[in-house]
């Protein structure tokens, strides 16, 4: 890819409702019983009994540790691997498959970086204590994937290289595997479920990749130009399609957590109601 020929257009993805519904609501309010400060307190414990979550916060932030020493994402040399190792159709098209994945290790700026790893910290412990490192682990995976997926099948192709970049879509599917395990937990101090929660980040993320003016969709459009001209064209600068297809992946995999598993108790229990009605 020649450098020369491409604009870099980095897509921070960021979530859209993060400074709406701060994290660290979220992570208390799943933990019903108790008071508040005892809430907190439990939470705590275990945020420091989460060595896979800190792992990948000393990763990701090493990573953009390096990015900063060496100029920034938009300077050589780390252009050139923001390229090669961020996300775009030009890139999949050329054949750079492992991007699916590691455009989740690069981000565009500490703040960015900051973000995705107090969500990671504060969502992923309470994944990780509760459900263990793999579930965490294959959440990350699969929101990450889906995130890259949503990205290439509805972010607008403006004519500019555009490279998505940022741990958003695995950090979405963290919070809807949470929202998907424990449903009627109450987000404090919102009045919803954790259900409604999970459904309204997923309707808000679709809603707004559809309404990019880039798209130029029927009715979809109006909507756009109404947030624009209401001063919130800002919106659009974030990758909506990738927190919507992360979102959606965490949602599936949470739905596969709560299947119904079969074992030797459940047949006992199913053969002993057959052989009742005969």
């Amino acid at each position: 890819m020649m450098w020369a020929a491409a604009s870099l257009a980095l897509k921070w993805s960021n979530k859209p409702l993060l400074l709406v519904f701060p994290p660290i609501l979220f992570h208390t309010a799943m933990n019903s019983a108790g008071g508040l400060l005892e809430n907190i307190g439990r939470n705590m414990r275990q945020l420091f009994r989460s060595p896979v979550c800190w792992a990948l916060v000393a990763l990701t932030g090493a990573i953009h540790l390096l990015t900063e020493w060496l100029g920034g994402p938009g300077q050589r040399p780390m252009l050139g691997w923001y390229f090669e190792f961020g996300l775009s159709r030009e890139g999949i098209f050329g054949g750079a498959f492992w991007s699916l994945l590691t455009y989740g290790l690069l981000h565009g700026s500490w703040w960015h970086w900051g973000m995705n790893a107090l969500f990671l910290l504060l969502i992923g412990s309470r994944i990780e204590f509760v459900a263990g490192p793999a579930v965490l682990v294959r959440a990350l995976i699969f929101g990450v994937l889906g995130g890259a997926l949503g990205h290439l099948l509805l972010a607008p192709d403006n004519g500019v290289a555009q490279v998505l970049v940022g741990l958003s879509g695995g950090c979405m599917a963290l919070l809807l595997v949470l929202t998907t395990l424990s449903p009627e937990s109450r987000m404090m101090p919102l009045p919803i479920s954790a259900r409604s929660l999970g459904l309204g980040l997923i309707v808000a993320s679709l809603l707004l990749s559809l309404a990019n003016l880039a798209l130029s969709l029927p009715a979809f459009s109006d909507l756009g130009k109404s947030l624009a001209t209401h001063g919130l064209g800002d919106l659009f600068k974030m990758g909506h399609a990738c927190h919507l297809g992360g979102a959606l992946a965490g949602w599936l995999y949470g739905r596969w957590l709560l299947r119904q598993r079969i074992s030797l108790e459940r047949l006992r229990t199913a053969r002993m109601r057959r052989e009742a009605s005969k």
